[in-house]
């Protein structure tokens, strides 16, 4: 499945006939099961699929796909770091950052896990018709972005309240932490750790241990890393250049940004537009 600037997420129907072997993506799938039967292989072991089961695959998630009889789904596929500007708005709805954007936000292991759960009747029927609406604008000539992204959040809260998703609060002062990288990334401002650990109600060393165990990452590297996910948002706009998409986000100059997107992407900002087929016009 290829995504690109003018389609970060895609749905197709898809008939499963022969073994699928493990492997791995480098978006989300989600997969609703609307027929038949199969199992679904991960490091956790295995879970029999049937209509209504949904699996979860994030991005470096591996699972395979033995025995289908008459097996077929819907496929959901989305990029998390499109998804994940504004990410706090999506908290308070219990399960959908822990289900469907984690991956790329932290960095603890049970978040690169799939995950599989069943939907009832009444759910998988209004799951797989907002499905089929994000689908018929995605087949449009100049499909509307703003309405597949309401549609997928649509789904997304569906489904994180059928998998009933628990313990996934941070402790209080590590959101804290959280919301003010938020805030500096949205604003393109330097991040003072320093000043804001020390109206932490915690020693900054003893708080900074405990923001790492909540998210996997350092106070400075999730800032860094949020940064490279709001500027690959912005670089899916063919609109903005390279240097526009840096000053935006406050880095010194374009290559320093090109530096640390490179490291925390794996690519340079220009190869991602050239994966995503960002071009003017």
């Amino acid at each position: 499945m290829r995504l690109s600037a003018t389609r970060p997420l895609n749905v197709e129907r898809v008939a499963v006939i022969n073994t699928i072997p493990a492997h791995d993506h480098d978006y989300y799938e989600i997969s609703v099961v609307v027929r038949g039967r199969a199992v679904n292989h991960t490091a956790e072991g295995e879970q029999e699929l049937g209509p209504g089961s949904v699996i979860v695959i994030p991005p470096g998630g591996v699972h395979a796909i033995s025995g289908p009889q008459k097996f077929e789904a819907v496929n959901l596929y989305y990029l998390a770091e499109w998804v994940a500007t504004g990410w706090r708005e999506h908290w308070d709805e219990r399960g959908l950052v822990p289900l469907f954007l984690a991956q790329v936000l932290f960095r603890r292991a049970e978040a690169s896990q799939p995950r599989v759960f069943r939907l009832s009747d009444k759910e998988a029927a209004a799951v797989t018709a907002e499905l089929a609406d994000i689908g018929s604008e995605l087949q449009r000539e100049r499909p509307s972005l703003l309405l597949v992204k309401a549609g997928l959040l649509k789904v997304l809260v569906r489904l994180s309240r059928a998998a009933d998703q628990r313990d996934t609060d941070f402790p209080g002062e590590v959101w804290t932490v959280v919301q003010a990288i938020e805030a500096c990334v949205e604003n393109g401002r330097p991040f003072d750790l320093h000043a804001l650990l020390r109206v932490w109600p915690v020693s900054p060393d003893h708080g900074s241990r405990r923001f790492h165990r909540a998210t996997g990452l350092s106070p400075q590297e999730y800032y860094q890393s949020r940064r490279v996910q709001r500027a690959c948002a912005r670089l899916l706009d063919a609109e903005r250049s390279v240097t526009e998409v840096a000053m935006e986000l406050g880095f010194a100059d374009a290559a320093h940004f090109s530096r640390l997107f490179k490291k925390y992407s794996g690519l340079t900002p220009r190869a991602y537009r050239e994966k995503y087929e960002v071009r003017r016009g």
